[in-house]
């Protein structure tokens, strides 16, 4: 008996850690991994052409290339309209084609991304938003945010009138930390600028983009930028003979009014994402949120019109979000006069998803 009992008892460390292994196991198998004989085929699901020069070529490409490297199928839907109907009917297509990864590359996706997940508990779902709720999907994205401040700092500085034009679709979470940022720039580089945003209802109006240009010019800006599918903002501010800040990616080339981008860099996330699901890494608790550190995002090079000094403080600055990310910090008030931070106070980027700070009509 007690030799039993000493075996038991010399074995008791090596069964539990034997025990942990099973449940490690099975935490990590909660949603299925790729097999290594399972050929892994990725579906990208876009709200416009998939050659637009703009934010879903941005995508595609990005994501193609990704697919490339880690000898992945890559097969995408273009014009998908952000409803339930049209989101459920490009998935449907897409699995029933062999995709078993899915990429929603569209802010209205998120909505019926967890919905419809749950028909599908094979296939894995990322989305550049929703909730992430159901086992098999998550989100990703990249701070953009951190770069747009950078690019109101550029923007305030090279203002001569101080009122600087933004042009965007819809206040949501994106679009309002990205205003945000832009206008905290802009008040570093000149605290008395004055920030006027245009939303026009549509990721891509070629009219409506043109046109609040022109009206933002009456008002007296002379620094342009936007947050759009396409540049229609930066070509009308070129004809114009105004300065313009760039967004997404750069496709065109401009004159020396073009004074930078805020560029995200989808190639870089998109590595990190499938790369992690391949190899069964993936987090489906957690969301995917990459920045200037891991290079998701940058700025385009600057006008040779953007002055040393300028140019020197968006450096200082960029150095200062690569050392703690800190964008919002500091006394900063809503356009309703709402205090959202205080001084010597920092807030995480998600709060700071409220109506656009420092801008007028």
């Amino acid at each position: 008996m007690k030799s039993k009992e000493w075996t038991l008892h010399h074995n008791l460390p090596l069964l539990m850690f034997g025990l942990i292994c099973i449940a490690l196991v099975v935490v990590i198998r909660s949603f299925q991994i790729p097999e290594t004989d399972r050929h892994i085929v990725v579906g990208c699901v876009l709200v416009g052409a998939i050659n637009d020069k703009g934010w879903n070529e941005s995508h595609s490409t990005g994501l193609s290339n990704a697919c490339h490297t880690y000898g992945c199928g890559f097969m995408a839907q273009e014009w998908v309209e952000e409803n339930k109907d049209a989101v459920s009917s490009a998935v449907r297509e897409l699995v029933n084609d062999g995709a078993n990864v899915i990429f929603l590359t569209s802010f209205g996706y998120g909505e019926y991304m967890d919905e419809i997940a749950r028909e599908y508990p094979r296939v894995a779902f990322f989305g550049i938003s929703g909730e992430g709720a159901a086992r098999n999907s998550t989100t990703y994205f990249a701070r953009l945010y951190q770069v747009r401040y950078i690019a109101g700092i550029i923007a305030g500085s090279e203002s001569k009138t101080g009122v600087l034009g933004y042009v965007t679709a819809a206040p949501n979470p994106q679009t309002n930390r990205s205003i945000n940022a832009y206008a905290m720039g802009m008040h570093v580089a000149n605290p008395k600028a004055r920030l006027i945003v245009r939303f026009t209802g549509s990721w891509e109006d070629k009219a409506a983009e043109r046109e609040s240009v022109v009206l933002l010019a009456e008002k007296g800006a002379d620094v342009i930028t936007y947050h759009e599918d396409r540049p229609y903002a930066v070509q009308e501010a070129e004809k114009m003979g105004l300065m313009s800040i760039g967004y997404d990616a750069v496709y065109e080339e401009y004159s020396d009014r073009f004074l930078t981008a805020a560029l995200y860099n989808w190639k870089v996330l998109y590595e990190k994402v499938l790369g992690d699901y391949m190899s069964g890494r993936s987090n489906f608790s957690q969301s995917y949120w990459l920045g200037f550190d891991e290079g998701a995002v940058d700025l385009y090079p600057l006008s040779p019109r953007v002055s040393e000094k300028t140019a020197h403080l968006a450096s200082v600055e960029k150095q200062r979000i690569l050392e703690n990310r800190s964008v919002f910090s500091g006394v900063i008030y809503d356009n309703k006069g709402k205090l959202r931070c205080d001084k010597d106070e920092t807030r995480e980027s998600a709060t700071m998803n409220f109506s656009p700070a420092w801008t007028g009509s």
